[in-house]
């Protein structure tokens, strides 16, 4: 790889890690090419971008980054330590938990892919933390969750406002049964 492609691709990860507000390292030794293109894709759509970077760059990459943010040394340190091997980065801008949910279940249908760790919010986060990320609810959840939380009250509001009317009719159908009058149907 010449300077020019190198400085291009140093470019392209701390846009990429300044971006994404979590960015997982993971190790892909001994899974296919089909297995890590259906991968690509399963993060792809649940709006991720994940590659295969130069271990020397994103360290120089994620050094920038959490520089000038100011993030605790140790905590980069730790962070920098999942950047070995082979390693296989994912990003995402939007929800944090989207690929840790997606990496977890292709994890655990694929016993060589391994979750190093991620860096996530200007925090290490371990293979065991990422696990438990995956089983918090998503962005898309959280909010169906805030929004059923919200609209409850209003929906009790609107039951209880409507129930004196509904008696009144129940009460004036229940007479006209007693006095024998014309089904309902008539």
């Amino acid at each position: 790889m010449d300077k020019a492609t190198k400085q291009a691709e140093l470019e392209s990860l701390v846009a990429s890690f300044s971006a994404a507000s979590v960015a997982v390292c993971a190790d892909y030794r001994g899974l296919t090419v089909a297995k890590i293109t259906q991968l690509r894709r399963d993060l792809h759509n649940a709006g991720c971008e994940a590659k295969v970077v130069r271990n020397t760059l994103a360290r120089l990459a994620v050094k920038k980054v959490e520089g000038d943010r100011g993030a605790k040394q140790d905590e980069v340190e730790k962070f920098l330590g999942t950047i070995e091997g082979p390693t296989f980065v994912v990003t995402s801008t939007s929800d944090p938990i989207a690929p840790t949910k997606v990496l977890a279940k292709f994890a655990k249908d694929n016993q060589q892919f391994r979750v190093k760790g991620c860096w996530l919010d200007g925090a290490y986060v371990d293979a065991a933390g990422v696990d438990s990320l995956s089983k918090m609810p998503g962005r898309e959840e959280t909010f169906a969750m805030l929004l059923s939380l919200i609209s409850a009250p209003a929906t009790r509001l609107v039951r209880v406002l409507s129930e004196p009317g509904a008696q009144v009719v129940r009460s004036i159908e229940a007479y006209r049964k007693k006095l024998g009058g014309e089904s309902a149907a008539a």
